[in-house]
């Protein structure tokens, strides 16, 4: 996934109630679908061969770029056959692959989409205690590349597959497991479903995807959960400037790289207008809880009528993450100038990432950034804009994802969020399906974070916690 730490701005869902009810094993002997049918809850044997199954698919290296991911596909598929599961390998060129695969329900209602990316971002070996492509564990945990993004859930999501097909439970929907590449850098395995292969899915009601989270402690008692409705819009910028060429033992004051740099100074040092949304309180309170918020100068007395006041906005705006939910962003992320170091050249450029908040128009930010950089002149090419749409917070999914997971952690609030960063599963939305971000499994905020940094891990047990959660939320979203 295309992110640094999985945050979020908060939508609290209202009216939403959780139950006050033990455990999966707890609740009941068996999980029951609507039809009558039941599914013992996973035993020892099927989650130990769950770990077994992602500890092999974190070994097969799908570093992007180039990805290679038809060696993931064809290890996927070779489960899927033993299994009797029906699937078909999507060939994309290049050594590339999209899996899909599907166990039948009856048609009563339409199917969900169980969705990952197969291809992980680069490690650097020298960086990690173990070496991030042999899925070693240590302390109980599983140290890897594609632990947390995102080969875990693609797990979940297959075994999961496999014990409803083993079970032979009877559910009124379709469940359609999708594989996609090279969602780490251009997408080509999710724009190739939604352009020439999308009548496999196009009937689909709902699509999980990566995003939302279940957060624990050390000891795994669950303290939040989310499930993403939607992104921060991305916007990827290039301003080009010009100047006087010369020689490097000569400086320019009006230089293109000059222009550039005091460019970016200028934008990294601007001050930002805040854009309060209505729900941003519950985002608060979930993220950095109340009894720490009424610490905060500005306080007054609720959530709501703090983030009025001006002073109590700047003191949380000066947490980075907690800033992106209440501004626009804009990070500095490349800049090129000469090639030679004695060369000073005709243009320089410098490269933005920016991430829009709901309802900011596109055109009125760029003519910002142009007055920021103080060269009326510079070029604005825009690299990258991909409008986001949302799912919606009330949905069926959503109340089941909730219910679900209040048997394992009565009175946790379950809460719909818009991600910073874009993952793929927004593309589908554009195909009417209803598309949501959850991971099943538990982890740490340190876990979380280790994504695409060093020693990326999850917890044996922690990652255990999700194939019998993701059942019950089919389950519960059967009736």
């Amino acid at each position: 996934m295309r992110k640094t730490v999985l945050f979020t701005i908060t939508i609290i869902l209202a009216g939403l109630f959780f139950m006050n009810v033990n455990g999966f094993a707890d609740a009941a002997e068996k999980i029951k679908s609507s039809s009558g049918a039941g599914a013992e809850v996973p035993d020892s044997g099927f989650l130990n061969e769950a770990v077994d199954i992602f500890r092999q698919y974190l070994a097969i290296d799908t570093t992007n770029p180039p990805g290679n991911e038809m060696k993931t596909a064809l290890f996927l598929k070779k489960i899927l056959d033993r299994e009797g599961i029906e699937n078909r390998i999507i060939d994309l060129g290049s050594n590339r692959a999209n899996v899909f695969a599907v166990v039948r329900g009856n048609g009563e209602l339409k199917p969900v989409v169980l969705f990952h990316h197969m291809d992980v971002v680069s490690a650097d070996a020298g960086f990690w205690t173990h070496p991030p492509f042999e899925a070693q564990i240590a302390n109980g945990m599983i140290y890897a590349r594609g632990t947390m993004d995102i080969k875990g859930k693609g797990i979940v999501d297959l075994m999961t597959l496999i014990y409803i097909k083993r079970k032979d439970i009877k559910l009124k929907r379709d469940i359609i497991f999708l594989a996609v590449s090279d969602e780490e850098s251009g997408s080509i395995g999710s724009k190739k479903m939604i352009g020439e292969y999308s009548y496999l899915i196009k009937n689909a009601e709902y699509l999980l995807d990566e995003g939302g989270s279940i957060t624990c402690d050390d000891k795994g008692e669950i303290t939040g959960v989310s499930v993403s409705i939607g992104e921060k819009t991305p916007l990827w910028l290039t301003l080009t400037f010009k100047g006087e060429p010369g020689h490097g033992s000569v400086p320019l004051p009006d230089s293109s790289v000059n222009k550039a740099v005091k460019a970016a100074g200028n934008i990294i040092n601007r001050k930002p207008e805040f854009i309060i949304l209505p729900e941003l309180a519950g985002m608060v309170e979930n993220a950095v809880g109340v009894k720490a918020l009424e610490k905060i100068p500005g306080w007054k007395g609720n959530t709501e009528e703090s983030l009025k006041n001006r002073e109590f906005q700047a003191e949380l705006a000066k947490d980075p993450e907690i800033n992106a939910f209440m501004t626009n962003t804009i990070a500095v992320t490349m800049l090129k100038g000469s090639d030679k170091v004695n060369i000073i050249p005709n243009e320089a450029s410098i490269s933005l990432d920016c991430r829009l908040m709901p309802g900011t128009d596109k055109d009125g930010f760029i003519r910002e950034i142009v007055k920021l950089s103080g060269d009326p002149g510079v070029k604005v090419s825009v690299d990258e804009y991909t409008p986001t749409l949302s799912s919606p917070a009330d949905s069926a999914m959503v109340k089941a994802i909730a219910k679900s997971v209040s048997k394992k952690a009565p009175g946790v609030k379950t809460v719909p969020v818009l991600m910073f960063s874009s993952t793929d599963g927004s593309f589908y939305r554009s195909l009417g399906i209803k598309s949501y971000g959850f991971e099943p499994y538990k982890a740490t905020k340190s876990q979380y974070n280790s994504a695409h940094g060093n020693d990326e891990r999850i917890g044996v047990e922690n990652f255990k916690f999700g194939i019998p959660l993701l059942l019950d939320i089919l389950m519960e979203l059967d009736k």
